[in-house]
């Protein structure tokens, strides 16, 4: 077994959520653990492990077509890192901006954000590093990128 560590703003297109590929085949969450060839990866500070599609054990791989999209995703975890956001601003309770602004799903208790969506929702190329800040804090225009989201957030980017 491989055990890779993803970078903040890496989708996991390849991917699925070990958790739920485990509860659909019914097998433990560490049989991964004992596959000969397979690919597992987590975010920095993560618990949470995703399993390369292609290195599946063939006997589970009719399983995958069942699970969840991740094509774009990232863990939510990994977003608030990523950006800067607090954990908070994604809860749907507290009347955030930003949570009205991303794509959010909930698979097996597990918070994931659609990353590529908010880019193109932006029209902004992939490469770009996006973080999100209040307004205030950001400098005059032409010196620093942004986009504004609302009256008090905005999303910088280089």
């Amino acid at each position: 077994m491989q055990m890779n560590v993803l970078t903040h703003n890496h989708w996991l297109n390849h991917y699925v959520l070990n958790k739920e590929l485990s509860l659909l085949a019914g097998i433990s969450s560490n049989a991964y653990r004992y596959w000969k060839g397979v690919e597992a990866a987590k975010f920095d500070d993560a618990r949470v492990v995703f399993l390369r599609k292609e290195s599946i054990l063939p006997k589970y791989r009719s399983i995958v077509a069942k699970c969840t999209d991740l094509s774009g995703m990232v863990q939510s975890q990994a977003f608030c890192k990523y950006t800067g956001l607090a954990p908070s601003h994604l809860i749907e309770g507290n009347n955030s901006c930003i949570y009205k602004a991303l794509n959010i799903i909930d698979v097996c208790d597990i918070k994931f954000v659609n990353l590529k969506k908010f880019y193109d929702d932006l029209n902004l190329d992939y490469g770009y590093h996006i973080y999100i800040e209040k307004c205030r804090y950001f400098g005059p225009s032409p010196l620093e990128k942004k986009i504004q989201l609302s009256s008090g957030i905005c999303v910088g980017y280089y």
